[in-house]
């Protein structure tokens, strides 16, 4: 399976992973489990998938958990020793539905709507690329039998490497983690064609957009000459951002899957509009309500039906979701 290569389809989407995972903020935890989640959600069929990190002997945390497409509360519970956690953590090897029929699956706790039957799962170790230990694991699963092949579980695994190297490289001084070793055509870091150029550009200028906007708004109190270049800084990234967006649809629309899901499909008009804003922005609530003209209670309230439509727990997933559309249990 090592020798093994990943079809096109899966290469650009584990790719626009490996960016986005690249470019997240610090600490940026939610944003980087969506990004896991809308990736595999894009290729396979997922009805749940969560994320969970061990503690102790028998116990694990599950801070990320998505039963449909409604995003759970965080849970912590001790695992059995014949369930897929502890195969997981003793192995560190993937574990697929089909090894046993889903025999280390009944041993698990249940979550979301318990009289549903996952009937094809697939989980794989978080190792800490620093120490070897598995620190945790990722798990999909399908209410549909005969789904995750051996190309789908392969792209969990991967996800999972690159997650976890996300986390290392917080506190890493370089990037020395080795991680596409066995997969160099994910590498983002080797620029493929225009797209790529295109997309890392963009998500370079965008970062800087965010950090301009703030020093616009540090300096705005005090006015003078300091805020107006400031402000006029700002005008020139937002300018900067639509030109590049422009070049990037040039570049990728005429490839673009025409019967691909739309995510923002269950948005009302204002929804979509409060979307873009947050994705290409970043804008507070306060800020939409001054540019659209409505009060902040509202804002907030087309805010939580976007994360919740979306599948997002947090603003930060907005742009993510946009950008790399979703298709479309138990614990082990």
């Amino acid at each position: 399976m090592a020798g093994a290569r990943f079809s096109p389809p899966y290469v650009d989407r584990l790719r626009a992973a490996d960016r986005w995972l690249r470019t997240s903020d610090r600490d940026a935890h939610a944003v980087r489990y969506a990004v896991c989640r809308t990736t595999i959600s894009a290729l396979t069929r997922v009805d749940s998938f969560y994320i969970g990190f061990f503690r102790e002997e028998d116990t694990v945390f599950i801070p990320y958990i998505y039963d449909h497409d409604q995003f759970l509360r965080p849970n912590i519970g001790r695992y059995s020793k014949h369930g897929v956690s502890h195969w997981i953590r003793s192995s560190k090897q993937p574990y697929a539905y089909r090894d046993d029929g889903g025999r280390r699956l009944t041993n698990a706790m249940p979550f979301g709507d318990i009289s549903e039957v996952s009937l094809d799962a697939m989980a794989v170790p978080l190792i800490d690329p620093v120490t070897g230990e598995v620190a945790g694991l990722m798990s999909a699963q399908s209410l549909e039998p005969h789904v995750y092949d051996d190309e789908a579980i392969r792209a969990l695994e991967w996800l999972g490497r690159a997650l976890m190297h996300s986390f290392a490289r917080d506190t890493a001084a370089q990037d020395e983690l080795d991680l596409h070793t066995i997969y160099p055509e994910l590498d983002t870091s080797n620029m493929r064609d225009e797209t790529d150029l295109i997309d890392a550009v963009s998500s370079r200028v965008n970062r800087l957009h965010r950090q301009i906007r703030e020093l616009a708004e540090l300096a705005s109190p005090s006015g003078g000459p300091v805020a107006e270049a400031a402000h006029a800084l700002q005008q020139l990234s937002e300018t900067t951002l639509v030109e590049i967006g422009d070049l990037f649809g040039a570049f990728t629309g005429a490839g673009q899957d025409p019967d691909a899901p739309d995510p923002a499909a269950e948005l009302t008009a204002r929804e979509r509009e409060i979307a873009q804003l947050i994705a290409r922005d970043g804008v507070s609530n306060a800020d939409l309500a001054r540019q659209l003209h409505i009060s902040e209670k509202t804002v907030k309230t087309h805010v939580g039906n976007v994360l919740r439509k979306l599948g997002v727990a947090q603003r930060a997933g907005i742009e993510l979701v946009l950008s790399t559309p979703p298709r479309g249990g138990s614990y082990s």
